[in-house]
């Protein structure tokens, strides 16, 4: 039994070592960082925090002890601290009124009216006068200004029930401008003039010159005709990307075409071939089957039916089908026209054989070609199914929303 317990504590020593610890940290916590101690000193929050409550346990006045928790008001000034507030929130507010100004006597921008002091308790309350320079705000204008202007800033301190007002004199100086700056307000001041001058006329002229330069007009809402050769140039590309967005198509459009009637071409071929007609006899035959049943123009019959005239001029028959493979652009075409060109060189015995071959192979691809253009049909199909699950939410979502407002 000994041998085993201490087994037991030989393999699980680290775990019993990592009780051990916090055992020992538990109590070295409890002894010296325990916030709970025997007194009954309550500190209350300083005059610029709020009121708020102390969580105390109380022994003795039950069994036991309790613990409750117990309002504390923030601490209030007496009368000698508040003047002393003051006096320090006034210096405070010298310090911050002025904003990005160099000082109150030199005014150019936006001051900075603060609405209290929170580090000394303090509520703080403006007045600019009747606000055509400074309003409530702070924000100076002084655009207009020709020459500084002096005015009184009413300040008043308040803390409870106590009150008390200064007046700060500040200084408004006209807004500094770069030289075109202040020739451009001085031309806007001298047509706000002419304006006023004219009121009971249909119109006035502006004048030919300002200050010794002579100026023509153009007035902005006149027709922008730069326009014109923009949207010449936008249209222009446009037209370009549809009608190479329309060749894409065609061509998209002629290769599956292209391919759905491989395997009737290749299956007709079988036909003829396997009848005794040479390859130029079955040729011939598709072509006058296609065009005396087909009103409408099928791209490879076509192609053959080119082929077949250039036949009737002269032109070798190797020559004729390599060029009808390259013409049709497609991968089977262009090995159809090998077997054939083959065949007509040195004679292939098996050629029917191996056009059984490629039918079986184009009918797999047909196949494929149809499953494609079945998911491309679905996905296009989404588009009007998502409009519809659209119109559908709206129609329930509008009417409860229009319950609500």
């Amino acid at each position: 039994m000994k041998k085993y317990l201490k087994q037991i504590f030989s393999d699980k020593l680290k775990y019993w070592l990592i009780v051990a610890a916090g055992f020992i940290l538990f109590i070295l916590c409890s002894t010296f960082l325990n916030n709970s101690k025997a007194s009954n000193y309550i500190e209350r929050p300083y005059v610029d925090e709020d009121d708020t409550e102390v969580k105390i346990e109380v022994e003795g006045l039950l069994e036991g002890s309790q613990k409750i928790e117990i309002p504390v008001s923030k601490r209030v000034y007496s009368n000698e601290e508040v003047k002393e507030a003051m006096k320090k929130g006034m210096d405070e507010i010298l310090n911050i009124l002025p904003g990005e100004n160099t000082s109150l006597q030199d005014i150019t921008t936006d001051l900075n009216p603060v609405s209290e002091l929170s580090d000394l308790g303090l509520g703080v309350k403006w007045d600019f006068g009747d606000g055509d320079i400074i309003d409530i705000q702070g924000k100076v204008d002084n655009e207009n200004l020709s020459e500084s202007v002096d005015i009184d800033i009413g300040v008043t301190l308040s803390y409870e029930s106590y009150e008390e007002s200064y007046v700060i004199p500040a200084r408004v100086m006209p807004k500094p401008m770069s030289a075109d700056e202040s020739l451009i307000k001085r031309f806007k001041d001298y047509i706000s003039v002419a304006d006023k001058k004219s009121a009971g006329e249909s119109g006035f002229y502006l004048p030919e010159s300002f200050e010794g330069k002579k100026l023509v007009y153009h007035l902005e809402d006149g027709m922008n005709f730069h326009l014109i050769w923009i949207m010449g140039i936008i249209v222009a590309i446009l037209l370009y990307l549809r009608e190479k967005n329309n060749d894409r198509q065609k061509l998209e459009k002629k290769k599956r075409e292209l391919l759905k009637d491989y395997p009737d071409i290749v299956s007709k071929l079988i036909v003829f071939i396997g009848a005794g007609l040479s390859v130029r006899q079955s040729w011939e035959g598709i072509v006058k089957d296609y065009e005396s049943e087909n009103k409408e123009k099928r791209y490879a019959y076509e192609e053959m039916a080119k082929s077949l005239a250039r036949l009737k001029t002269g032109t070798p028959e190797n020559v004729v089908y390599k060029e009808f493979g390259r013409s049709c652009l497609l991968r089977q075409y262009m090995k159809l026209a090998s077997l054939l060109e083959q065949n007509r060189k040195s004679g292939i015995s098996t050629l029917s054989t191996l056009l059984g071959m490629e039918s079986q192979s184009a009918w797999e691809e047909r196949l494929n070609l149809a499953k494609r253009e079945g998911e491309e049909l679905n996905t296009k199909l989404l588009l009007p199914l998502f409009m519809m699950l659209l119109i559908v939410m709206m129609m329930i979502i509008v009417p409860a929303l229009l319950i609500f407002y």
